[in-house]
């Protein structure tokens, strides 16, 4: 079982871009997961977990879940969870409520592609593109019940496609304006409106994601704060701490212990 990261941290395919995607038993990041802003689809293969302490996610089904700041599940340390999971951002709403469930058994097609991965993560495949289609056929299965068309207005689609597009380190409220070609006020306002958050706390959810995904892949605290544009390695660590409320070391270390713990990952 592994979890891979995909090089670059951004892979683009048609309209999302594919974070992470793996297959992992005991996952530890369920225990401290400040991934806030990105869309997941799992499928539980076994294990007890729970989606905000109350609703039970079924072995056997797959779930989608929209990015939600308040996102948020956990297991039962005796009867740890096996997952197929794939995280990805989309400019474009996916859901109108927070998940949705699917029995793989109530689709013959969805049911042979997740079975076909299940095979292939456990095998240790090491493709972000393989994985990325395999993302793409699950949505393709699944797009009577998504969202066909967003309601967000053209100055937040627009806004959130340069945020997913742009290098990450340029990422700024100015920057949107200037692409745009329209006032920061203005865009503000349609962002909020749309999305519940500004843009400035959207780029800063956004480069925590990305600074997770790079510690996870072994980069130094310097090599992260480099890549998202930090200015010094003392601003990324304020930053960061801010932001998850654990320093680069402490959850570096976190990483490691709940690693040598009995998680299974591949990293990239």
């Amino acid at each position: 079982m592994f979890e891979g990261n995909c090089k670059g941290l951004i892979k683009l395919i048609n309209n999302f871009s594919l974070l992470s995607y793996g297959r992992v038993y005991k996952p530890y990041d369920w225990y401290y997961n400040p991934l806030y802003v990105i869309n997941r689809v799992y499928y539980i293969v076994s294990g007890t977990a729970y989606y905000k302490d109350t609703v039970q996610l079924k072995p056997g089904y797959v779930y989608v879940f929209r990015a939600a700041p308040d996102f948020r599940v956990c297991q039962d340390e005796n009867d740890p969870v096996d997952h197929v999971f794939f995280d990805f951002h989309t400019y474009r709403g996916i859901l109108e409520q927070d998940y949705i469930e699917i029995d793989v058994k109530s689709d013959i097609r969805l049911e042979g592609i997740v079975h076909a991965i299940c095979e292939d993560f456990n095998s240790r495949m090491d493709n972000s593109d393989i994985a990325g289609k395999y993302l793409e056929i699950i949505l393709y299965y699944l797009k009577d019940r998504l969202n066909s068309d967003s309601s967000y207005s053209d100055v937040t689609l627009e806004a959130l496609k340069i945020l997913h597009e742009a290098d990450v380190s340029e990422l700024s409220v100015n920057l949107l304006a200037d692409l745009q070609g329209r006032n920061v006020n203005h865009i503000i306002r349609c962002f909020k409106k749309d999305i519940g958050i500004t843009p400035h706390r959207y780029i800063a959810m956004l480069k925590t994601n990305m600074a997770i995904a790079y510690i996870d892949q072994g980069h130094s605290c310097s090599e992260v704060a480099e890549k998202l544009g930090f200015g010094s390695i003392a601003a990324f660590s304020y930053y960061f701490k801010h932001e998850t409320g654990k320093n680069y070391m402490e959850y570096k270390q976190n990483v490691s212990n709940n690693k040598s713990e009995g998680s299974r990952f591949f990293d990239r």
